[in-house]
């Protein structure tokens, strides 16, 4: 049974104000870069995540991996079409070489879009079928973010999306689609998609699937993939700042060679989702008045989630709101993970580690996050360094933080940055020496993935008030392309 396995992965954020190149892709990163052929069996074998799944099960099951190319660029602005189509050829090409195949297993986002496409997956589904034909499987894994389009129900043979935000269960999904697949390649099941899209749209916030209106769909979609001839349910919550027509949540329901099933569980699940819209309207907390709730208590560590500033969503990880309040709040102890500012770490490295330096921090991105602060402080330590993810999400995987400083102003300690990183595992500051239960208040630049690291540690957390194209205020947002009606940008 041979299986060709790969993937293009990118979050797109259309809201951002650059176009994503192909060095995005490419590396040097915080991810393992550009990987093409055995590369992507050796660099993801074992890691979790969806395709490090998928590896460890056809193993395990004996089938035969033909890996092609595997690249995934952070999520950020929307990506130049050219870009995508080099990536696309080369992906193509070596999908050609690799034929006959039984299947194909892809790995992919979907949620990509690029300045001529707003349908990036669709496009590469639809252009992978014309190459292998009508006959072979063709699979995909997908973020829970996905905006997953009827092109992409349409073209594929199962769609196989996470159920968890944070994304602490990409290894079992990716298992789970080696699975389907070798039992689709083996004839023991026919897999048909349902699908059922929802005109609506939901801050990153109120995706989260540890409680909550999400964790409550969620029960639903595990009680109805128990439901005799469904193979898997995929409910994704779409990505909210991807200006496309077809952005917000979907329902996609695999079935065992019945259609009318399909369709008719996953218009459950989507009317589901309807009728509990205003449940997921997004409250944030001004960061004056969480400090103050921090300061009252004493009881850290206090985590302040920098919603609108989020890496992992696009944002460009530089904003300043945050960190100027807890400045001038003057705390006894807090640190904030990560400013990315490549020029301030430079110049923390001309200062040198243990010397006084006035630095100019932040806001150089775009005019959306804050204002550069110059602040005057201490380098406390500067150098290249990389951890290794050792919480539940990602386990295993390396992230290289590039040129980094630790930057203290006043009792606030600045995790400067080369690359821009989400830093949802705890290692991101214990790699440098900061053990976050001994501190009152942790700045984070994260929405939700935070939460795999932090939520048994803190004492407790605020989603606060920031500017920033990750906001999960969407009335804030100039959308021109998304269907309409849709909530909450129209009345329910």
């Amino acid at each position: 049974m041979r299986i060709a396995v790969g993937g293009i992965l990118h979050e797109t954020n259309t809201f951002a104000e650059s176009l994503t190149e192909l060095a995005a892709f490419e590396g040097p990163g915080t991810f393992p870069g550009f990987l093409k052929g055995q590369e992507v069996l050796n660099a993801l074998g074992g890691l979790g995540m969806c395709v490090g799944g998928s590896i460890a099960e056809a193993e395990r099951l004996g089938m035969d991996l033909v890996p092609l190319i595997w690249t995934f660029a952070l999520p950020s602005g929307t990506v130049r079409h050219a870009v995508y189509e080099h990536l696309r050829g080369i992906f193509l090409e070596s999908l050609r070489r690799a034929l006959p195949v039984d299947g194909v297993l892809l790995d992919l986002h979907g949620a990509m879009v690029t300045d001529s496409c707003e349908d990036v997956e669709g496009d590469l589904l639809e252009r992978v079928r014309k190459v292998v034909g009508p006959g072979v499987p063709v699979m995909a894994t997908l973020d829970l973010h996905a905006n997953i389009t009827p092109a992409m129900a349409r073209l594929a043979d199962a769609l196989i999306g996470y159920d968890t935000y944070p994304h602490v269960d990409n290894f079992e999904r990716g298992q789970e689609a080696a699975r389907l697949m070798a039992a689709s390649v083996g004839g023991r099941v026919h897999p048909v998609v349902g699908f059922q899209s929802v005109p609506l749209l939901i801050g990153l916030p109120k995706q989260c699937t540890l409680s909550g209106p999400m964790a409550e769909a969620f029960q639903l979609v595990h009680e109805l993939e128990r439901r005799p001839g469904i193979l898997g349910i995929t409910l994704a919550a779409g990505f909210p700042f991807a200006d496309i027509y077809h952005a917000g949540a979907s329902v996609a329901v695999m079935a065992d060679g019945d259609e009318d099933l399909a369709r008719r569980t996953a218009a459950e699940v989507s009317r589901h989702l309807w009728e509990r819209r205003e449940a997921f309207r997004v409250t944030l907390t001004p960061v004056p008045e969480a400090i103050a709730c921090a300061l009252r208590s004493g009881q850290g560590p206090v985590v302040l989630a920098d919603v609108s500033d989020n890496p992992g969503g696009g944002s460009p990880c530089d904003g300043t709101a945050m960190l100027r309040e807890l400045v001038e709040a003057d705390v006894p102890s807090a640190v904030v993970a990560v400013i990315a500012d490549p020029e301030a770490v430079r110049a923390a490295k001309e200062a040198g580690a243990g010397r006084a330096a006035t630095l100019t921090v932040g806001g150089k991105t775009d005019k959306r996050h804050g204002d550069p602060l110059t602040l005057p402080g201490t380098v406390r330590w500067v150098g290249e360094k990389e951890y290794q993810n050792k919480g539940p999400m990602m386990t295993g995987l390396t992230i290289n933080m590039g040129l980094t400083a630790v930057f203290v102003v006043n009792n606030v300690e600045i995790i400067l940055t080369e690359n821009r990183i989400q830093p949802f595992d705890a290692e991101a500051l214990r790699c440098l020496g900061i053990e976050p239960r001994e501190r009152l208040l942790i700045g984070l630049k994260s929405a939700v993935h935070y939460r795999a690291g932090y939520q048994d540690l803190a004492t407790k957390i605020f989603e606060v008030d920031t500017p920033g194209i990750t906001t999960p205020d969407l009335t804030q947002y100039p959308y021109r392309r998304v269907r309409r009606p849709i909530f909450p940008l129209d009345a329910s």
